[in-house]
């Protein structure tokens, strides 16, 4: 995870509805806009694409990340750094002044097929009970997917996601396969929008998407209803989908989910 990183860029000062690619000057698909200020009486000159992304590289490589080559893919230095150095650039890009009119999005990219299956080692690992893989197999019965993916360390050793990888061998199904290093912390990670009871079921509240770490011992899927805490206070979420997160910067943004609901919703 955390192998590389896009960045996408508003073309021009003011808003814009094309983004362009950093390392190459060729326009995209609209994606967003920028938030842009008030228009000064006398606008200043915008600064030219190819000066931009040279600051931006110069800016990446303080940050032990360099452009790939390829379109607007960054990467890290060293692997062994990666959790940090892209943690790292995110927010210098973030806190950047000369780019708070020019950013459209940071996509951080996590390779899905860092070893075939049957690379993957078991060592240490426990059987989930019976129950746990019941549930997990009723999920894909009824969707045809998968509830989460699986991560390995560097070495294929199996981190999380067994339940995923049982599941796969039986159904000869190709299952998203993440790579954690095995010296950072891991954790499991639950997106979805806030719900209300109602009638005995479940409203969604809004189509706004939040994410919370998940660490309970109770099997969740998407359409899983859980407790969490917010600003607010605490409130109800239906899960859309179970990600992960690698590394002690991004772990810590996260807060943990408080109870699992033993309700659901169909998503």
């Amino acid at each position: 995870m955390n192998e590389g990183m896009e960045i996408f860029l508003n073309e021009g000062e003011e808003k814009s509805e094309k983004p362009v690619k950093t390392g190459k000057t060729e326009e995209l698909e609209k994606t967003g806009k920028a938030e842009g200020l008030e228009k000064p009486e006398r606008p200043a000159k915008p600064e030219r694409l190819d000066e931009l992304i040279s600051k931006i590289d110069k800016l990446l490589l303080d940050c032990g990340i360099k452009y790939s080559g390829i379109m607007n893919l960054y990467t890290p230095m060293e692997a062994a750094g990666r959790d940090h150095a892209v943690f790292a650039a995110c927010e210098a890009l973030n806190n950047a002044e000369w780019l708070k009119d020019r950013l459209a999005c940071i996509s951080i990219m996590n390779r899905t097929d860092v070893c075939p299956l049957e690379q993957i080692r078991l060592d240490d690992m426990t059987e989930p009970s019976p129950g746990k893989l019941k549930y997990y197999e009723a999920y894909y019965k009824k969707s045809r997917k998968l509830a989460h993916g699986i991560v390995v360390d560097e070495e294929r050793k199996l981190r999380d996601g067994y339940t995923s990888y049982l599941i796969a061998r039986k159904y000869g199904i190709r299952p998203d396969i993440y790579e954690a290093l095995a010296a950072r912390p891991l954790r499991k990670v639950v997106r979805g929008r806030h719900v209300l009871p109602e009638n005995g079921t479940w409203k969604i509240k809004s189509s706004k998407r939040y994410s919370w770490t998940y660490s309970l011992k109770t099997a969740v899927v998407p359409g899983d209803i859980l407790k969490v805490q917010t600003k607010k206070g605490q409130m109800y979420i239906c899960v859309d989908r179970i990600d992960y997160v690698t590394g002690e910067e991004f772990c810590a943004e996260h807060s943990a989910v408080m109870k699992h609901m033993k309700k659901r919703l169909k998503v």
